[in-house]
């Protein structure tokens, strides 16, 4: 286990805005480049389970993660299988002004890889994340439809 905190992203949207975006269709597309074949195999209130594959060198991989969203404050995930089964993180969404600052915070695991690695590819999952979602975002907003 490896405890992590990325802090003090800005994702240059309202907090309104970030969670409409959050629970829209275009956010599953958003990440494409990095994972794809989202299936939605339970939902149970605000706790869904999500199968899907993400891009890992150069190689798709299966991955099934137990999300729960509590808006506005945060979304908790849990990967229940994959590489980084047990790997458990928040994030949290804070309103600043005219923006919404995004800090998240976890602990990484994984059977495959070693402490060090898995928590390096793990940050970048989350930073290419975020970076589809900011684009998104400011994309979905220049248009109009968000």
């Amino acid at each position: 286990m490896v405890f992590f905190e990325d802090t003090g992203a800005i994702i240059d949207a309202p907090l309104d805005l970030v969670w409409k975006y959050l629970a829209s269709e275009p956010h599953g597309a958003a990440h494409a480049r990095s994972a794809r074949n989202f299936e939605v195999t339970e939902t149970a209130g605000p706790m869904s389970v999500v199968a899907a594959e993400r891009l890992l060198h150069g190689k798709w991989t299966r991955f099934v993660s137990k999300s729960s969203d509590f808006p506005p404050l945060c979304v908790v995930n849990e990967e229940v299988e994959g590489d980084f089964e047990g790997t458990r993180f928040v994030i949290l969404y804070r309103p600043e002004g005219n923006v919404t600052r995004v800090d998240v915070y976890g602990d990484v695991r994984s059977k495959k890889f070693p402490d060090a690695e898995a928590h390096r590819i793990f940050l970048e999952f989350l930073q290419g994340a975020y970076e589809d979602d900011a684009k998104a975002i400011a994309e979905l907003r220049r248009t109009g439809k968000l």
